[in-house]
Parts: C-alpha cells; sequence; structure tokens
C-alpha cells in the first residue's frame, strides 16, 4: 500500500525518530520490541548492496542521521561499519554499480557531517589512498571542512599528488601552504607543492 519494499520501510521507519511513539507498530510489523526493529534496521542498512535500498535512500539516511542535532555515536559507528561492508564488496569485484553507489555515498557523509575528526584522521591513512582516489574523498574532505588545510597538509598519509591536486583545486589557502613549506622545507614534496603554489 505505502510502495515500499521491506528494506525501505524497516529502514524508513526505523531511523525516524518519532516512531517509536506509536505504540503499536512495532507488534504491527511483527516484532516482539523496539530494540529487535533496530537490530533489523542496522543489519539490513549496513548489508544492502543496492538491493532493497537504493544509493537515494542510503543518502536520505544519511541526511537524517546528521540533521537536525548531529549524529550520536551509535550513527557514527553505523556508517563506519557500513563503510567496512562496502569497502570490502569493492575489493573482491569491480562493479560499477557498487563504486557509483559508493561515491555518492562517500560525499553524503562528508555533507551531512556525519564523518568525526577520528574517522576522517583514519580515513586520511595511506592505506585508503586509493580508495580516496576513486571518490575524490581527500577533496570532498577539504571542500566540506572535515579537515583544515593544515592538517591535511600534514598527516603523513596524504600524497604529494593529493596535495598538489588540493591546491590546484584551491581548496588550501595560500598562507597555510607557505606555513607548511617554511615548517618542512625538506619535505619529499615539497618541491612539487612549490611548483604549483603560486602566491
Amino acid at each position: 500500500m505505502l510502495g515500499l519494499n521491506p528494506q525501505q520501510l524497516v529502514c524508513g521507519l526505523g531511523f525516524n525518530r518519532e516512531s517509536r511513539r506509536i505504540s503499536d507498530l512495532v507488534p504491527l510489523l511483527g516484532y516482539s520490541s523496539y530494540g529487535a526493529l533496530l537490530a533489523e534496521r542496522n543489519y539490513l542498512f549496513m548489508h544492502d548492496r543496492y538491493c532493497g535500498l537504493s544509493v537515494n535512500d542510503i543518502v536520505e539516511i544519511y541526511a537524517v542521521l546528521g540533521a537536525p542535532l548531529g549524529p550520536d555515536a551509535e550513527a557514527i559507528d553505523l556508517v563506519i561499519n557500513r563503510l567496512n561492508t562496502l569497502e570490502s564488496q569493492l575489493e573482491e569485484t569491480i562493479n560499477p554499480i557498487l563504486i557509483g553507489g559508493y561515491k555518492l555515498e562517500i560525499r553524503g557523509i562528508y555533507e551531512n557531517h556525519l564523518a568525526s575528526a577520528a574517522l576522517v584522521s583514519a580515513r586520511l591513512a595511506q592505506e585508503y589512498g586509493p580508495l580516496r582516489d576513486v571518490t575524490n574523498e581527500s577533496m570532498i574532505m577539504l571542500e566540506t571542512g572535515a579537515v583544515s588545510p593544515a592538517d591535511f597538509l600534514r598527516h603523513a598519509g596524504v600524497s604529494g599528488d593529493e596535495k598538489t591536486h588540493a591546491i590546484a583545486q584551491r581548496l588550501i589557502p595560500a598562507d597555510a601552504i607557505e606555513q607548511y613549506l617554511a615548517e618542512f622545507p625538506r619535505a619529499a614534496d615539497a618541491a612539487k607543492i612549490q611548483s604549483v603554489h603560486s602566491p
């Protein structure tokens, strides 16, 4: 009647903060408790590969998790677990639909402020470099203010190519670049950065 599949129904109600106020909702859906509904919601959200939930559904969920009060610890854990699941699947197969959805999800996570400082720092680690290249994640971090230009330049996991690309995209202000070059004149990427920096 609602035009929803089971995954959309469970996640739509489960992520709606107001749904817990409807006392007879849980038994109507066949769950023994509200906690059981949330457990099913979490499982479906973390493991769906755009079968029951479209990428638009997922991005809308990110918008709900991020607003209006900002994400709580549970929401951030859900996002991390979903990312881990998607990324393990990306390593197993080259699936254009999965890659396209993953790119949109990464942008949705940052635009809805679902990445904590600890998560951003972890995502800037060297081992995530290939995934950042696929999604342009490091540029999205800078665009959305998830990482400061100064911290971005100084992070050990960020490649020289990423830094010069960010400078070329004008995502790093001149004063941050000059400060970095003054502090680290002998850094391996200093010459490359200097070559693209035009004060």
